[in-house]
Parts: structure tokens; sequence; C-alpha cells
């Protein structure tokens, strides 16, 4: 895999994890939207070591689980029911910006319960 395409991947999981938008994330980090963008969804985006480190900074965690593979598969102990396991297939197969909605709504629902 793309070094690149890695750690947009795992930016992209780490944000999404923390239920934080691209915005977001591009004003904690204090970069802009269109870099996070790039930086998430093409290979041909580099990053340099202070951009990456504002970014681990702004996920609260460490450049090494951004650039690390193992990342990737950190959820594999988790066990969830079929029922999450079909929502998180589907959401995966979203475009980001529809999987960020509807995770931002279904954290609404759980919230007003």
């Amino acid at each position: 895999m793309n070094i690149n395409i890695l750690i947009g991947t795992n930016i992209r999981n780490r944000r999404l994890s923390l239920g934080l938008s691209q915005e977001k994330l591009a004003e904690y980090s204090d970069l802009s939207t269109n870099f996070i963008s790039k930086l998430e969804h093409s290979s041909e985006q580099n990053i340099s070591i202070n951009k990456l480190e504002q970014i681990s900074k702004a996920l609260n965690t460490d450049i090494t689980s951004l650039v690390s593979p193992k990342n990737q598969n950190n959820n594999n102990n988790l066990t969830f029911s079929p029922n999450i396991n079909l929502l998180l297939k589907q959401l995966d197969h979203l475009e980001p910006e529809k999987a960020e909605r509807l995770a931002k709504y279904f954290s609404n629902i759980i919230d007003e319960l």
C-alpha cells in the first residue's frame, strides 16, 4: 500500500472515530480543510513531519499510529452484533461526506435516548 494512502486512511479512521469533521480537524490542526481532504483521499498528497505532528496532536494520538499499517486493524479484536456489522459495512461503502453525516445523525439520536 502506498504510504500516502496509508497515512490518509489512518487519519480519516482516527478522525471519524473521534466524531470530527474534516473542517474541525482542519481547525484544530491549523491546516486547511482542502489539505485534510486531499490527504485523506489522494495518493498524490504529501505531508511534512511538522504537519503530521499538528494532525496527530489534533487527533490526540502519536505520529506512529498514523504511519503504521497496524492502525488499520486495531479494531479487529472488537466483536459487534450482526446489525452493527451490517451498518458498518454499509457506511464504509458510502462517500466519506455521507458517511460522516450519517454517523453524526446516529450519534445525535443515541444522545437523545
